[in-house]
This record gives C-alpha cells, sequence and structure tokens, in this order.
C-alpha cells in the first residue's frame, strides 16, 4: 500500500536553494528578509480579518436602529423622525463599540450623523432641486452634503403641511436605501472575511501546531447519564481488634462519626437542550426518541428536576401549554431513567407503537403529577391572595382633605400647528412648550393598559385600585412620571404607605 503523504503540502519549508540572491546582498540576510516579508503578511491578514469582524458587528447594533426608525416613519410621520433627533441630541447613550480608542464616537452620534445627512437629502429631493443617481442624491452636479446646507424650511421647528406627507415617503426611501447598502457592504465583507481565511489556511504556521494524540495520556469515555457506577470489588483485608475494657459496658457510647456533608443542590437550570426537549409536543414520542439519541444530556436527575420546577413556575404564570408540556417531558426523563439503558429502547418502542397498556399507565401518570401542580398553584394564589391585604401599598390620598385629585390627560401628541392662547403666552417658547406635551404623552402611552384604563376614568379610586396591585417601586414610579408629565391637577400630591 503506498503511502499518502498530501497532508504535508501545506506545509511551507525551505532548503534556501530556492531564495533568489542579490548580488550585493548576502543569502542570510535575503532568508531573513523573506522571513520577515511573511511574518508581517500573516499580521496584516489576522489584523484585518479583526477589523472586518468589528464592522460586522457594529452593523448589526446599528442596521436595527435604523430599522425602528424606518417603522415610525411608517405609521408617525416626521414628528416620530423629529422626536428621534431630539432624544439623540438632549438625551444620548453612552453606548459605544468597545475599541478602546480614546475619542470612540457614540452609538447615538453615529446614528444621528446619519438621521441628519438623510433629513438633508430627503428636504432637497422635496424641494425639486436635486435627483438621485445611482443611490446618491446629487444637486448641481454636487452630492449633497453638509456643505449643500437645507432648504430654510427643513430648518423650521414643524414641517409645512403641505410637504409632511411627501417629506415622510422621501424619508422613508432613503432609510431604506441606506438599509440595503448596508446589507450589501456585509455581503461583501462576509466574502472578504472567507478569502483572507481561506489564504491563511493555505500554509501549515505554529498557530496551526496542537496535540492530537498523546499515548501516555489517553482519557476514558465520559459515562453516560444512564451509567451506573460500578462499585469495587472489595478485597478482604487484616484487621487489628483492641478490645479495652470499661467500667460500664452496659452504657451506649455515643458515635463518633462525623455528619456528613450535605449533598449540593438537587435543582439543576434550564439548558438551551432542555428548552429544546420541553419543546417538543404532547405524545410525540418519535420526536423525543431523536432528541435523546442525540443529546443525552436531557436524562440526568438535575435535569428531571429542572423541567418540573419549570411546569410549575409555567402553570404559576398562565401557561399551561408550557406547563404539561414540561410534565410530559420530565415523565420521560423518569422512565427512561428507571428503565436503564437496555429499557430506554422498549419504553420508546411500546409508546411509538400506541401499546394499550403502556400509553394508559403513562397518560395516569401524566394526570396524576400534572393535577398535582395544578391544585398546588392554586393553593398557593390562594394564600398570596389572604396575605395581600397585608402587602405594603402606595396611594394617591390628598393632604388637605378639602383639596380634590384630578387628571389631566393627553389626547395625543402635539399637533403640527400648535397655538397656546392667553395671558403670557407671547412669552413662552413653543419648542418647549411642545417638547413637554410630547413627553407628556409619550409617559401617558408607556403606562400599562390596565392603568390607563384606570385614569381614563378619572376616578380617583379606580386609580388607587391598580396602584394597590402593584409593588411599591412600580407604584412610586407611576406617581412620579404623573407628576413630571403634569397629568396631575394639583402641583403637590401626596403620597402615602397603607400597609
Amino acid at each position: 500500500m503506498p503511502l499518502n503523504y498530501s497532508k504535508w503540502d501545506n506545509l511551507e519549508l525551505s532548503d534556501d536553494s530556492d531564495i533568489e540572491e542579490h548580488p550585493n546582498v548576502d543569502k542570510k540576510s535575503m532568508i531573513r528578509w523573506r522571513q520577515r516579508d511573511i511574518h508581517e503578511k500573516r499580521e496584516q491578514r489576522r489584523l484585518l480579518i479583526l477589523k472586518l469582524n468589528s464592522e460586522l458587528a457594529l452593523n448589526g447594533v446599528l442596521r436595527p436602529r435604523i430599522v425602528s426608525v424606518l417603522d415610525g416613519v411608517k405609521t408617525k410621520g416626521v414628528l416620530h423622525y423629529r422626536a428621534v433627533q431630539r432624544r439623540m441630541k438632549e438625551q444620548p447613550s453612552p453606548d459605544k463599540p468597545a475599541t478602546g480608542a480614546p475619542n470612540q464616537p457614540t452609538y447615538d452620534m453615529m446614528m444621528g450623523q446619519l438621521l441628519g445627512d438623510v433629513w438633508r437629502e430627503a428636504a432637497w429631493l422635496v424641494d425639486g432641486d436635486a435627483e438621485v443617481e445611482n443611490g446618491v442624491v446629487m444637486k448641481g452636479g454636487k452630492k449633497v452634503d453638509e456643505k449643500s446646507g437645507e432648504p430654510a424650511w427643513a430648518n423650521e421647528a414643524t414641517v409645512p403641511d403641505t410637504k409632511a406627507e411627501v417629506m415622510a415617503q422621501a424619508l422613508a426611501e432613503r432609510l431604506g436605501w441606506h438599509i440595503k447598502a448596508l446589507d450589501k457592504r456585509d455581503g461583501d465583507v462576509r466574502a472578504e472575511i472567507k478569502k483572507e481565511e481561506e489564504e491563511g489556511k493555505k500554509k501549515i504556521t505554529s498557530e496551526d501546531i496542537h496535540e492530537g494524540f498523546n499515548s501516555s495520556a489517553v482519557s476514558k469515555a465520559a459515562p453516560g447519564p444512564l451509567d451506573k457506577p460500578q462499585a469495587k470489588p472489595s478485597s478482604p483485608k487484616k484487621e487489628t481488634v483492641q478490645e479495652i475494657e470499661v467500667l460500664n459496658p452496659g452504657a451506649s457510647a455515643a458515635k463518633a462519626t462525623a455528619p456528613e456533608e450535605e449533598d449540593e443542590s438537587e435543582y439543576g437550570t434550564m439548558t438551551p437542550a432542555l428548552r429544546k426537549f420541553v419543546n417538543i409536543p404532547l405524545g410525540a414520542f418519535d420526536q423525543s426518541y431523536k432528541f435523546i439519541q442525540n443529546d443525552s444530556s436531557v436524562l440526568t436527575e438535575k435535569a428531571h428536576n429542572a423541567v418540573l420546577l419549570e411546569a410549575f413556575e409555567a402553570e404559576r404564570m398562565g401557561d399551561k401549554g408550557l406547563a404539561r408540556r414540561c410534565v410530559h417531558q420530565s415523565l420521560i426523563i423518569n422512565y427512561c431513567r428507571e428503565l436503564g439503558r437496555d429499557g430506554v429502547g422498549l419504553f420508546f418502542q411500546r409508546m411509538i407503537s400506541h401499546n394499550p397498556k403502556s400509553l394508559k399507565m403513562f397518560a395516569d401518570d401524566f394526570s396524576r403529577t400534572y393535577g398535582h401542580i395544578e391544585r398546588r398553584v392554586v393553593e398557593l394564589a390562594k394564600e398570596a391572595a389572604e396575605d395581600d391585604g397585608e402587602r405594603e401599598q402606595i396611594q394617591l390620598v390628598a393632604e388637605d382633605p378639602n383639596m380634590k385629585i384630578g387628571f389631566n390627560l393627553p389626547d395625543g401628541p402635539p399637533p403640527a400647528d400648535l397655538r397656546v392662547e392667553g395671558e403670557g403666552a407671547e412669552q413662552l417658547d413653543m419648542e418647549q412648550v411642545r417638547a413637554f406635551l410630547q413627553l407628556k404623552w409619550e409617559l401617558f402611552e408607556a403606562f400599562p393598559a390596565p392603568l390607563k384604563a384606570a385614569l381614563q376614568t378619572e376616578k380617583l379610586d379606580e386609580v388607587n385600585k391598580v396602584l394597590a396591585k402593584m409593588s411599591v417601586a412600580e407604584a412610586e414610579d407611576v406617581v412620579e412620571k404623573l407628576q413630571e408629565g403634569g397629568m396631575l391637577s394639583f402641583s403637590e400630591a401626596g403620597v402615602r404607605d397603607m400597609t
């Protein structure tokens, strides 16, 4: 049988005979220069791959944010776009790529730059002074940028009603183009990474060296979840027994045995494999069998306990479907553990073939186990309801008995043609008024549905009922937001603990 040496084809060797020498340079220097050139190219390739991977990671963060702005513009129009720009300017997030660079821009800075460019491009397109050439907005033969400025109406606080709808459409088109360009760039980057990695694998380097097999340290196969540890045969050994005569042989001596250490917690955690396992439909024994054949890690005792605990939590949260699946799969784990490795195949064979006796036994166990969990959850809910009266609560109460608490709720976001009339109206900053009304609407929209329904009744008792069901921290946060948004009809609302 001929020997195959093809595995050494990628090994880069040199006997120095392939070095082209220069008449004025000695051979040793030429060899060193070539070695340095090889190492420099490897390092450049490694740095390039790192840079490309960083670009992919950055695009993975920015793309969902651009899509979110696009969705908002399609549904809410120009006002949403301006609100996002204002939020990034007034309340910027400090999150940024972990490059360690001293002047690394944040994600909001990058998004702010992009949104500003898109706004400028869309404004000139709406004005009719620009056109799109190969995806680029051109004005007067030049690309639209910061030097191009913006139309006068685009710098105003509000977009004219005659241009708002067209502007929203132009913004959506430009954002869509940028998303497509980002996707195309990601594809090019992935192709370049693949090309560089394949180029790096053409030659075997010292980084590829690893120990494959060591005859002096052969590890034994780890026992499976169903393998029972075999007890070592006890060899007879000689013991020397020393008898000590005591004065009171009838008295019972205290045992000098040390207390056994408590075992670790038997409750495991829901691993990704277990979560896939419990999502198998009820009665799909063939799918469970295939899963166990591929991954037997779900057959441990801790896995069984974790699945049962997940069933209890799902039942408590009202997800009866997940609770029933968890009970079903926990019984499968229990049966497999009881029957051992040799009985797993027989168990699934009977269940898949719909053996009446086996199916009835399994169904009875399922009903009994799930019924116990269901009853226990109901009992705990009753106990919690009985203790609910003693729970600390936050309620809205007026400090002055003669004062009545009312609610000033927003009807919607501030209109495009916002006007304020009355004494002192000319001294108000309309931008600040608009920002306050927008904040008020956003705070109200962020409230949970039961709280919004109670607020819309404008009845203090209904609002206090909802606050009573919240934790102290949640209720305090709600009251702070009501005050911040000016939704309470008096400036100083009384808040006290009700225990």
